[in-house]
């Protein structure tokens, strides 16, 4: 509150700042007198100068943190078309950070909010008229729940004093600096001209605790505008791409629907986390019974010219580091037609986390597994967009067979090929990279001929697995949630049939 200059308030000042100005002057002609007045002020000043130099050097060289900054990662589980947004959020971030009064003006707040929510909803329905509206009006209210949450903790964890302090405690404390500096503001001509050095240096300290009072203010300001728009982008992210879920649950916490069927096949009833899927795909004769058999060190399917599936059969798995796996073997390529082969597989695609391709490396005809792979990846691009495509790994198998034909002499320097055996498996390995359209280092050349000892399955395998557990869990992590979204999708239309006839029944 501002202090009203009247007459009394001058005639009290001036009887204040009499004194004051009486022995400056003084002092002054004492000095004068003396000779030392001009070299007295050119001290003070030179003094003055020095210190206000000092004091905004150091200002610059420090960049004060008074505020951790919120650390909000994506959600690594996402789709794959979920993972570019988050990337395009940066600039936006970075270009509301400069506005000002953001988060006390509510036309600026809401506009941000619409500008986050607007990009998001067009990454996912570009063809939607209104993109911002695609989504059912419970999950808007999760939404906002989950956003406010998060920034309280934030706010609670990184502004210290935040959990005390009010915010009308904010307001008044502003206007008692109003009302401080207006009063100030009385005395400052008297301090001029009683001690202008002094009142100099007091500006510019002054000035400095004001542009130090800004840059707090300024920064605990963009640390809450960032972690404002990061948080709202990846709730909405989850929101539009049909992550949110209204119950609060952990999709791999429970077997899915195919996983009981298959346990219970396999007489392994004691599961209790969902496990990796794995299907085996293959032309007839290319080894698949043969590599089933190795990774269980015992034998679990027959192995023969003819394959001995007709549809899909499923085995647990039980190794270190794969407590919790299925391995699904398919029928060979050449045992039943083309549409059958389709009719049978597209069914598990969707179920599956690892796909293991197993290729002879004496055959040179792979065409049909380019198409299978080329099928499952135009499914997952085009009719399973909310899940992500498996893990894809080929496995080329009879390479004791390669030339030198009765030369074998394992293990065989692959990478850098020291003699004819090595450079013929490495080139068998290229040509299904080629083929398949896969990596070269997720090709694994094995050798499971029932006279020798396997090759290549502990070295070289199992570790390639292990290397893309991280994939495969979000793969799994992916198909859960789609399967315990669908289930929540019936179970509250359920609860409302039975809700609402329960109001019809009270109302007749």
């Amino acid at each position: 509150m501002p202090v009203p200059v009247t007459r009394y308030t001058i005639i009290v000042s001036g009887v204040f700042l009499l004194p004051w100005l009486a022995l400056l002057a003084l002092g002054a002609y004492w000095l004068w007198q003396h000779d030392w007045l001009y070299r007295g002020l050119a001290i003070l000043s030179a003094n003055f100068a020095l210190t206000y130099c000092l004091l905004y050097w150091r200002r610059q060289r420090a960049k004060p943190v008074f505020v951790d900054t919120f650390v909000i990662e994506p959600n690594p589980n996402w789709p794959d078309n979920a993972q570019p947004i988050w990337l395009e959020l940066e600039p936006l971030a970075e270009r509301w950070e400069k506005e000002t009064k953001v988060l006390t003006d509510a036309s600026k707040f809401w506009q941000l909010t619409n500008e986050v929510l607007t990009v998001v909803a067009r990454h996912f329905h570009a063809d939607s008229k209104r993109p911002l509206l695609e989504f059912p009006l419970p999950y808007l209210l999760k939404l906002i729940t989950l956003v406010c949450n998060d920034i309280q903790h934030e706010v609670l964890d990184k502004i210290p004093g935040s959990h005390a302090v009010r915010v009308g405690d904010f307001l008044r404390a502003k206007q008692s600096l109003d009302y401080l500096y207006n009063l100030k503001s009385v005395f400052n001509v008297g301090h001029w001209l009683i001690n202008w050095p002094g009142a100099a240096m007091t500006h510019a300290r002054g000035l400095l605790f004001s542009k130090g009072m800004y840059t707090v203010t300024s920064e605990i300001s963009n640390r809450l505008i960032n972690a404002y728009i990061k948080k709202l982008a990846y709730y909405a992210i989850e929101l539009y791409s049909g992550q949110l879920t209204l119950d609060d649950i952990v999709p791999t916490a429970r077997l899915s629907s195919a996983s009981k069927k298959d346990t219970a096949k396999s007489l392994a009833r004691d599961q209790s986390i969902e496990p990796l899927r794995f299907l085996l795909l293959g032309q007839v004769s290319s080894g698949k019974s043969s590599l089933i058999n190795a990774l269980f060190g015992e034998v679990k399917s027959a192995s023969g010219i003819l394959p001995t599936t007709s549809g899909i059969t499923p085995y647990v798995l039980e190794r270190d580091g794969l407590q919790q796996a299925i391995i699904l073997d398919s029928a060979g390529y050449g045992g039943i037609s083309q549409d059958q082969r389709r009719a049978a597989l597209k069914g598990e695609w969707k179920n599956i986390d690892v796909i293991i391709v197993v290729c002879n490396a004496t055959q040179a005809a792979r065409h049909e597994d380019a198409q299978q792979l080329q099928v499952v990846r135009h499914y997952f691009q085009q009719e399973c967009q909310d899940q992500t495509l498996p893990v894809i790994i080929a496995v080329a198998t009879h390479i004791d067979r390669l030339r030198p034909l009765r030369e074998w002499n394992p293990p065989y320097q692959i990478l850098q090929p020291d003699n004819a055996k090595a450079r013929n498996i490495r080139e068998a390995c290229l040509a299904i990279s080629k083929e398949l359209s896969l990596p070269t280092e997720c090709i694994v050349p094995v050798c499971l001929a029932p006279e020798k000892i396997a090759y290549n399955i502990e070295e070289g395998l199992l570790p390639l697995i292990h290397e893309h557990l991280n994939a495969a869990q979000r793969v799994r992590y992916l198909r859960c949630l789609r399967e315990q979204q669908a289930e929540s999708y019936w179970r509250h239309w359920r609860k409302q049939a039975v809700r609402a006839g329960q109001i019809l029944l009270e109302k007749v």
